[in-house]
């Protein structure tokens, strides 16, 4: 398998403390290059070993030593410099949500498609052997046909004068920041486009949304729940009411802070099981991006699938 060579474009925690790691630790990768508006791509070249930094993203993909790159910026930019990437030929892993717009998402796939590169919004869990082993879990039978599910996703915010989150201007918010996730699992496990949203605020800071609980009903019947918010503690749950049985899944979305472990508790024919699948997501989500651009396929998270999140997100954001 041909080398991947990575470009950085932003300095977030997330590329420092899990992305860049990453990439370092999957075979046939490396980072060679890093550019931040922030002036910390210095210090993370040191860090990490990366030979080139930029002072500018421009730069960064014009270099002849970037195959792909990873882009951590405010959600507000992320269509801007995806766009400015794909035209430079080089295949994108954005953050999420990759854009805020549907419209912005149709103009990104167009765009890879006709530069011949690969586009993907960076959903880490769906990577993790955990929520593959759900899936199969739900489609085998095992709790019978899926009545109701419940998502939720806090944690307790601790900055709240600058945290970039808390900027309407940058596309922050609850919803965007973690609410995003639950959204995911819902369309990845009913594979069904709601016909009905409602969703209701409850504490709201800086005029944005910071505390939120969503209902949403679908054609089969099934109804499901999520909430979000920045003030509770760390709480990354899924539970699943079947025909049959039931489902839990205690962490859910950060397998990583629980020593990377994956847990599923599945209730069936009156017996209590419990599975365990242990990987680190973000190195799994590296290894299915060059997978896809070596074998010249679609990854598992397909477009279509990253156009329905975004049309859901979009709907969502509407009714709040």
């Amino acid at each position: 398998m041909k080398t991947l060579r990575w470009g950085i474009i932003g300095a977030a925690n997330i590329a420092k403390q899990q992305v860049i790691p990453a990439i370092i630790q999957t075979p046939n990768n490396e980072v060679t290059a890093i550019a931040s508006s922030s002036g910390k791509a210095e210090s993370l070249a040191q860090q990490f070993h990366i030979p080139n930094t930029f002072q500018s993203y421009e730069a960064l993909l014009e270099s002849s030593d970037v195959d792909a790159v990873y882009i951590a910026l405010p959600n507000a930019y992320h269509k801007q410099w995806a766009l400015a990437a794909i035209q430079a030929n080089k295949h994108v892993l954005c953050e999420k949500p990759i854009v805020l717009t549907t419209k912005d998402l149709i103009e990104l796939q167009q765009a890879a498609k006709k530069h011949h590169v690969l586009l993907m919004e960076a959903f880490m869990y769906r990577f993790h052997p955990q929520i593959g082993k759900a899936k199969q879990l739900i489609t085998e039978g095992t709790i019978g046909e899926i009545l109701t599910i419940r998502a939720r996703f806090h944690f307790t915010m601790e900055n709240w004068d600058d945290d970039i989150r808390l900027d309407p201007n940058l596309g922050g918010g609850v919803l965007n920041d973690i609410g995003c996730y639950p959204v995911n699992v819902l369309n990845y496990l009913i594979e069904e486009t709601p016909n009905n949203i409602q969703a209701l605020q409850g504490r709201a800071k800086k005029g944005i949304d910071t505390h939120i609980a969503v209902q949403l009903s679908y054609p089969s019947g099934i109804l499901a729940q999520f909430d979000a918010s920045f003030y509770g503690p760390m709480t990354q749950t899924i539970d699943i009411i079947g025909t049959t049985g039931t489902m839990q899944l205690p962490f859910a979305f950060r397998v990583d802070q629980n020593n990377y472990d994956g847990i599923i508790h599945y209730h069936s024919n009156n017996e209590t099981h419990t599975v365990k699948e242990t990987g680190n997501a973000y190195i799994e989500q590296i290894k299915a991006f060059h997978q896809a651009i070596e074998n010249k396929e679609s990854p598992t998270y397909t477009h279509a699938q990253m156009l329905q999140q975004t049309e859901t997100l979009e709907r969502i954001a509407k009714a709040l």
